[in-house]
């Protein structure tokens, strides 16, 4: 043991001083070198290294210096401290008056609750909606759109596919979007910056459409022919200036906002009604008591007479609507569904009523931007 015992002591000694001159050698290095030089490794470069993305030239100088108790060596340090807020200041005024372009796209979808991607899916509603003739599932004869405000308030209600308002539950956030569109002149402001997006996309999702055409017992599958994708265009005119005829109706008539006043206490009335009666025949069911049967047939006599006062209401509204569009809002028949949606809009606020007009408005405008583009996909023939 004892041959080991001297070159362990002499091992020993020579670790122990290396390592004192190491740490004099790192102390001093820091303490006394404050200009530290920082560059960036040779692969990256100002195109970055994906050749993508950016690298800035410049960083923050209070990001890289080293803390006061570095540099404090017979330094003062209220003038380290001073020194560093004058560094900041360009950095954070560069900050607050240029921010990054991610911020910006962020800060540009809060504005709005319509995005890009309910463009796109509004777009494909209107194109899938198109049945050239003879084309399944419908085998018509003349071409159509199964386009309709119902269908489209139940394709994006459930869905609200590209709509973003900041809501907690579906309801809240229907409310929100409508609260949105219904603010004055928000709905003129849209149509100035997005009718002709939306056009420009349903025309790209006609060229790149197919449909089924019947031959004879079999079909085939083709892409629409430029004729066809005109007549998208007419034929989706048409749903659209059916809607902007019943909102104006609507908005024009205060007479028609009292009548679905009417409707909806009728309503409530066949639901109280229809209650009485179900409980009232439940109990003669199970009861061979002539009063009971009696009950019963006294609260159907109610609940039918409900139901008549009801339809009668339902049906004058229908009626009014269409005299007034003279024969424009009879196809497709959702005439009724649409003046209740806007009784829903307005019973609160009726102000909104000019919110609703301005839509109608510009509904007959899109729809006579859609023929016109109509003209012009012919014209190119």
């Amino acid at each position: 043991m004892n041959k080991f015992k001297v070159p362990a002591l002499i091992f020993a000694a020579v670790f122990v001083i290396s390592a004192t001159a190491l740490f004099f050698y790192v102390k001093n290095d820091l303490g006394d070198n404050n200009e530290v030089k920082i560059e960036a490794p040779a692969w990256v470069n100002k195109n970055g290294s994906s050749g993508k993305r950016p690298v800035s030239d410049k960083i923050a100088e209070s990001e890289l210096k080293p803390t006061p108790s570095l540099i404090s060596n017979g330094t003062d340090k209220k003038e380290t401290v001073i020194k560093d807020k004058k560094d900041q200041a360009p950095a954070e005024k560069a900050n607050q008056t240029a921010p990054a372009p991610l911020e910006k796209a962020v800060d540009k979808i809060k504005e709005s609750n319509i995005t890009e991607v309910f463009l796109d899916n509004l777009a494909q509603y209107v194109a899938d909606c198109y049945h050239p003739a003879h084309s399944l599932p419908y085998k018509a004869e003349q071409a159509f759109s199964s386009a309709s405000f119902k269908g489209v308030n139940m394709h994006f209600g459930l869905n609200l596919r590209g709509l973003m308002p900041e809501a907690g539950t579906l309801v809240a956030a229907r409310k929100l979007i409508w609260s949105y569109l219904l603010t004055p002149g928000k709905i003129e402001e849209l149509s100035k910056s997005e009718v002709g997006p939306i056009l420009d996309l349903i025309e790209e999702k006609g060229i790149l459409a197919e449909r089924k055409f019947v031959e004879g017992d079999t079909f085939s599958v083709r892409e629409l022919t430029r004729s066809q994708r005109a007549e998208m265009f007419r034929v989706s005119a048409q749903p659209i200036r059916h809607v902007a005829k019943v909102l104006k109706a609507v908005s024009d008539n205060q007479d028609l906002i009292q009548a679905l006043d009417s409707f909806t206490k009728a309503q409530k009335r066949v639901d109280s009604a229809n209650g009485i009666f179900q409980l009232d025949l439940d109990k003669s069911r199970n009861s061979n008591s002539e009063q009971a049967h009696k009950q019963a047939s006294h609260s159907g006599k109610l609940l039918k007479e409900a139901i008549t006062i009801r339809e009668k209401i339902k049906t004058g509204i229908t009626e009014k609507i269409k005299t007034y569009c003279a024969g424009d809002c009879d196809e497709p028949d959702d005439s009724f569904y649409i003046a209740r949606w806007v009784f829903r809009r307005v019973v609160n606020d009726q102000s909104k009523l000019k919110s609703i007009a301005a839509g109608s408005k510009i509904l007959e405008e899109i729809a006579s931007k859609m023929e016109n583009r109509a003209d012009a996909i012919e014209k190119s023939m």
